[in-house]
């Protein structure tokens, strides 16, 4: 497996090397700076008149959740947000009849000690295919700010492909649907299940610092985490994710080493070109029925 910067390749061969364990850093996608400066503008708005590398010297925890959880449904789905998703995904070559995508989200990691649970929740190593996505979900991560290695995202790639023990078979898509409309409540405890290893201490770990106006790409079965801030400034970053429907419908994409958990979170997918979802159909043919009570669609609450 390698890192490969701005690879000129069509766009099934991007996929390829991604489900196969590659890292792609993309540097010349015109729209991923505008994102970045769509994402500074608010931020810089939101923590008025602080710095946001360092709003969490004046700002405490729960007065910062309060502010980050009606920032970030504002954000995710600003119609800027979501035209600046598409244009990245076209502009890096993809098909945007056969790309679904799901919702920019923005992410928070302060320094230790502050903010870490919630709207800021450190991930520990994790794969997402851990949290329901299907395996065949391409990661798009961005920085807003200049990152570091004590503030950034780290992979552990000689376990790609082979399994660690953890705790994925407890996390239901569905039941997480209804506990996100407290995250943002949750400041001193988790209260969501977040599946993550047992005590996994890679030998070797890698770290990938994308510029500002950059991208990195992985794929969801990659074994990441987020690493401790102990930068002394704050983190922003943007991700998003794609599938391509043809090797969803064919059931192509990433080997899946030890995941165990339930639901589906594909119903999140929109097309790129008209917001078109699979159809229901489609999707109990490929992962199943689900309970009758289940909550297929996060809706997060208006206001």
């Amino acid at each position: 497996m390698a890192v490969h910067v701005d690879l000129a390749a069509p766009a099934d061969e991007l996929r390829q090397k991604l489900y196969d364990g590659h890292l792609l850093v993309m540097t010349k996608l015109p729209s991923v700076a505008a994102f970045v400066e769509h994402a500074r503008n608010q931020l810089t708005e939101l923590f008025s008149p602080y710095d946001p590398e360092h709003a969490h010297e004046h700002i405490p925890p729960d007065e910062m959740a309060k502010l980050l959880g009606p920032w970030k449904p504002r954000f995710i789905h600003d119609p800027q947000s979501k035209k600046l998703v598409r244009n990245i995904i076209e502009e890096a070559g993809f098909n945007a009849e056969e790309t679904h995508f799901d919702v920019p989200k923005p992410r928070t990691s302060f320094p230790m000690g502050h903010l870490n649970t919630g709207v800021a929740f450190a991930f520990p190593w994790h794969r997402d295919v851990w949290y329901s996505a299907p395996n065949q979900q391409l990661n798009w991560w961005l920085p807003v700010f200049p990152v570091r290695d004590t503030n950034a995202m780290s992979f552990d790639l000689d376990r790609f492909n082979a399994p660690v023990e953890n705790n994925s078979g407890d996390f239901d898509y569905y039941r997480n649907n209804v506990g996100r409309l407290t995250t943002a409540s949750s400041v001193k405890q988790e209260a969501q299940v977040r599946p993550g290893a047992y005590e996994h201490t890679p030998p070797n770990e890698l770290v990938v610092l994308p510029a500002p106006g950059q991208v990195l790409m992985f794929s969801g079965a990659h074994l990441h985490r987020s690493t401790p801030n102990t930068s002394g400034v704050a983190r922003y970053s943007i991700d998003f994710r794609t599938v391509h429907v043809p090797d969803v419908l064919a059931k192509r994409g990433a080997p899946l080493a030890d995941t165990y958990c339930t639901g589906t979170a594909i119903r999140d997918f929109v097309n790129v070109a008209d917001e078109s979802r699979f159809a229901e159909e489609t999707v109990v043919e490929l992962y199943g029925a689900p309970p009758e009570d289940a909550m297929l669609v996060f809706e997060a609450p208006k206001g």
